[in-house]
């Protein structure tokens, strides 16, 4: 490898992490990471004097116009847009993940989306990548004070959410571990008692039918809110499953750093279920069907 590989090893994982939490999307942070590469080999390193910051502003440009446009692309997308969860084998390595990945949960993610992608880039390099605003005003070609305001609309426009940030990961098992045993055993009640009275359950299936034994099952195109609503949505999937989805099984995984169900028929994986506790109860639930978004849980 030369020199300059080398060099852009020493950093792909932080742009890596820089664009995933920017796209919620694997392959397309791969491939911008990729792109910041090809950029990189082609510069002239005599005109570059700080490496980690020219990188940091390329990849961050490319995730800015891929946002622009991806924005057009999923107003054509069918049902509810979710973001490629990304897979982490176990808790160690998750754990290592979020110290040098950043990897943002599900439910993040989804609440990122209500800012503009420069707004969105802004606010992840200072809030979670720790970059001061002088670092800021360097990779975005701004004055120090644009970037605070910036900085302060997106947070203004997440408002209280940003309390969602704080994630305690033993409260989260818990409630996961609860919640996976009410659907296991088809208890109606337990869930409801675990579920928020305003929960809303997200499903992302891009379009996607699973048939099973005669049987199709499709991702709800619309928010389903409610704990009513939810719960005997959830009670009646699992239950027709469990029915007609050959060699049908459920099991905790890592994803995005949180724990995680993952549902599978044999080696292929069905569903991944990513929840958002608020206390010992769940406001969040986020369901992924997209085949396409779950091909890195696939057993090998």
């Amino acid at each position: 490898m030369s020199g300059k590989t080398d060099i852009f090893l020493e950093y792909r994982s932080l742009l890596f992490s820089i664009a995933y939490n920017m796209l919620g999307s694997v392959d397309a942070a791969e491939d911008l990471v990729q792109d910041s590469y090809l950029k990189w080999m082609a510069s002239e390193e005599t005109d570059i004097r700080f490496v980690k910051s020219y990188l940091v502003k390329t990849v961050t440009n490319l995730c800015i116009n891929y946002l622009n446009s991806a924005r057009i692309r999923r107003e054509s997308y069918v049902g509810i847009w979710l973001p490629e969860p990304l897979h982490q084998s176990d808790k160690r390595s998750a754990s290592a993940g979020i110290e040098s990945w950043h990897a943002l949960s599900i439910g993040i993610l989804v609440l990122l989306e209500k800012l503009t992608p420069q707004e969105r880039a802004i606010f992840l390099l200072k809030e979670i990548f720790a970059y001061d605003y002088f670092e800021l005003a360097q990779i975005f070609d701004k004055t120090e004070q644009n970037c605070r305001q910036i900085f302060k609309r997106a947070k203004d426009h997440l408002g209280n959410d940003t309390r969602r940030f704080d994630v305690d990961l033993k409260v989260h098992e818990k409630v996961l571990n609860n919640f996976l045993q009410a659907l296991t055993d088809g208890q109606m009640d337990e869930l409801i008692h675990l579920l928020k009275e305003d929960i809303i359950l997200y499903a992302d299936g891009g379009g996607s039918v699973l048939n099973a034994n005669g049987r199709r099952f499709t991702a709800a195109l619309k928010p389903v809110y409610g704990k009513e609503h939810v719960s005997r949505l959830l009670v009646s999937v699992v239950l027709k499953m469990r029915q007609y989805v050959p060699a049908f099984s459920q099991q905790l995984i890592m994803a995005n750093g949180l724990p995680s169900i993952l549902t599978n028929s044999g080696d292929e994986p069905l569903s991944l279920i990513s929840i958002e506790p608020e206390g010992d109860r769940i406001r969040n639930i986020y369901l992924q069907t997209n085949p396409e978004k779950l091909h890195s849980f696939r057993k090998i």
